[in-house]
């Protein structure tokens, strides 16, 4: 009984690995939220890459020194859905990768390929011991890299102050902080907001509640000073999903006064007011281009490419090198024009997560990619309702944040959105497993 007493006393060991990979996860966090080089060609989203790419590396690598402490065969454990999500994942990576080698543009695709693999390992980090192991910190340094980004956003629409000189075709381009551009920024405050409403809803201790309160302030600042009403319809979903598994049946009234502050948001501020406005008279005078933002082009064009290639699609990374010929052909055939008020602009993503994949990679990876995103929310949501813990409900809150946005954006395919919403994803997987034994490993 002696040793046993003396056993349980001890206090547990530091996994060095385990460590340095939590270490490697917030300089990438804080890196591809605030990194900037102005001598680079692409000066946001270059640096941002690297860093995302040669730290989720490193992180990885830390976290197969430490490998021997995680439990053996995890996808083996917990339902059906939460191994089929895994399988379904593995598919579409697998089938990328083909669609990579077979593409009439291999370099590009391979070049893509290559990125779209590194930054895949962030769902088995996420699903490993680095990210509960580090969660306080992963959390504090995204919530407060978000922060930094919403105020210096304030101050650029004030007029007050910018980081950067900035060539752009309006001032609101003129937002986006140290994300770029005011949809990325956009996306990423309403994935941390939800994040900052999740704790402050759930958090035991008032200063953590304080910091998140103040997160969400922030965040919410930014949103309104970029007026970018699809960042502001995921906010939505995501605070809707977060206050639905929360306070389930009393949902109602939490669920109205988030409604009314985004419509007192859109009504106090003058310039979404005006955007709001517009999207009105869009809808009213059936203008579809503009009620979806001119979005119709790379749409087609996507659809388009997927009808031509279907098996393979045209390679990971290669919508931006097709679009205008496919946009053209899908005006042919549909006898119709896709047009963007800046007649100058192009299109390098789809617009839409789901539907990129059916263009580059195929119809059949673009089925399994869909199949393990929805697979995963579903199981999300299922594991929120039945164990309810504040972690569960938080990510599947973001997950859905995430999800919304993939819809008219591209949360996936830049690294300031993909490396939070990856991590957040193979979390959510790893806690999907119902069971005692499994909740108390985790």
């Amino acid at each position: 009984m002696g040793k046993k007493k003396r056993a349980a006393a001890d206090p547990p060991r530091r996994d060095p690995g385990a460590i340095a990979a939590g270490v490697f996860l917030c300089v990438v966090l804080a890196g591809t939220a605030l990194a900037v080089d102005t001598r680079a060609g692409a000066a946001f989203d270059a640096p941002k890459r690297a860093i995302a790419v040669v730290g989720t590396a490193l992180a990885a690598a830390a976290a197969v020194a430490s490998a021997h402490r995680l439990p053996r065969a995890p996808w083996r454990i917990g339902p059906p859905l939460r191994r089929a999500t895994l399988v379904l994942a593995a598919g579409a990576l697998l089938l990328a990768l083909v669609s990579a080698l077979a593409s009439p543009r291999r370099a590009l695709a391979l070049d893509s390929m290559r990125t779209i693999a590194v930054l895949a390992l962030l769902l088995p980090l996420g699903a490993s011991r680095v990210v509960p192991n580090a969660r306080r910190a992963l959390m504090t340094v995204f919530l407060a890299a978000s922060a930094v980004n919403a105020v210096v956003a304030v101050l650029e629409a004030r007029g007050v102050w910018s980081p950067f000189r900035l060539q752009t075709t309006g001032t609101r381009q003129e937002t986006g902080a140290y994300a770029g551009n005011v949809g990325y920024l956009a996306i990423v405050l309403a994935m941390s907001a939800v994040l900052a409403l999740g704790v402050l809803m759930t958090a035991p201790r008032a200063r953590v509640r304080a910091g998140a309160a103040a997160a969400l302030v922030l965040d919410a600042a930014g949103l309104l000073v970029n007026r970018n009403l699809t960042a502001l319809m995921a906010l939505l979903a995501g605070a809707s999903v977060l206050l639905v598994l929360r306070f389930r049946r009393r949902a109602a009234l939490p669920l109205g006064a988030a409604v009314a502050a985004v419509g007192l948001a859109v009504l106090a501020y003058a310039p979404l007011r005006y955007r709001a406005r517009e999207l009105t008279g869009a809808v009213a005078s059936n203008h579809w281009d503009a009620v979806v933002s001119f979005r119709g082009g790379p749409w087609a064009a996507a659809l388009e490419m997927s009808r031509r290639r279907p098996l393979l699609g045209y390679g990971p990374g290669t919508f931006g090198a097709e679009y205008i010929a496919h946009r053209l052909a899908a005006e042919i055939r549909l006898k119709r024009r896709f047009v963007s008020p800046l007649v100058t602009s192009s299109y390098a993503e789809a617009h839409c997560d789901y539907l990129q994949v059916f263009s580059d990679a195929g119809t059949p990876a673009g089925v399994l990619a869909v199949g393990a995103c929805g697979g995963l929310l579903v199981l999300a949501v299922a594991t929120a309702w039945r164990r309810p813990t504040p972690e569960a409900i938080v990510l599947t809150a973001v997950l859905a944040t995430g999800a919304a946005a993939a819809l008219t954006w591209f949360p996936l395919q830049r690294p300031i959105t993909a490396v939070p919403l990856l991590l957040v994803a193979g979390r959510a997987w790893k806690i999907a497993d119902t069971s005692p034994d499994a909740e108390a490993s985790a």
